[in-house]
C-alpha cells in the first residue's frame, strides 16, 4: 500500500523547477551586483551564479525529499519535535550543499573556498526553506508549518 504522505515527483518536474528558479535567482542577484567578481567576464559572471544556485536548488530537493519520504517516518508524531529534527536537518543539510556550489565556483572561477561562510550558509539556508514554506502555507498547501511536509 503506498503511503500517501509520501511525495513522488517526477525527474523532469523537479529539473524544470530548478532550472526556472536557478534563472530567476540568478537574474536578479546579477542585476543587483550581489556577488563581486572583480572584473570576470559577465557572461562568466551570470553563468557561475547559475549553476551554483541550480546546484542548491536541485540537490536540495532530493535532500528535501529524502527526509519527507524516509526519515520524517522514523520520527515520534509530536509537532515540536518534528520542527526541532527539520531545522537541524536543513542546517546539516546545507553543509554538503555549500561546498558543492562552493567547489563549482572554485572550479569556475579560480578563487578558493571561505570554509568561515559555512555556518552562514546555513542559516541562510534555513531562512530561504522557513520562506518557501510560508509561501506553500499562504497557497494553502501542505508545508511545514502545518506539520505536513
Amino acid at each position: 500500500m503506498k503511503n500517501p504522505e509520501k511525495i513522488n515527483e517526477s525527474f523532469l518536474q523537479t529539473l524544470m523547477r530548478a532550472i526556472l528558479a536557478a534563472t530567476i535567482i540568478s537574474i536578479i542577484l546579477y542585476s543587483i551586483h550581489v556577488i563581486p567578481f572583480n572584473g570576470k567576464s559577465k557572461i562568466l559572471e551570470y553563468g557561475v551564479i547559475w549553476i551554483v544556485f541550480f546546484s542548491i536548488f536541485f540537490i536540495g530537493h532530493w535532500l528535501e525529499l529524502f527526509f519527507i519520504n524516509v526519515i520524517k517516518f522514523y520520527l515520534p508524531k509530536n509537532i515540536f519535535v518534528l520542527y526541532i529534527v527539520r531545522i537541524a536537518y536543513w542546517f546539516v543539510s546545507s553543509i554538503p550543499l555549500f561546498f558543492i556550489a562552493s567547489t563549482l565556483r572554485e572550479l569556475l572561477v579560480n578563487k578558493s573556498r571561505q570554509l568561515s561562510n559555512c555556518w552562514s550558509f546555513g542559516f541562510i539556508y534555513i531562512g530561504v526553506q522557513l520562506l518557501m514554506y510560508a509561501i506553500m502555507q499562504i497557497r494553502l498547501n501542505k508545508s511545514f508549518y502545518n506539520g505536513v511536509y
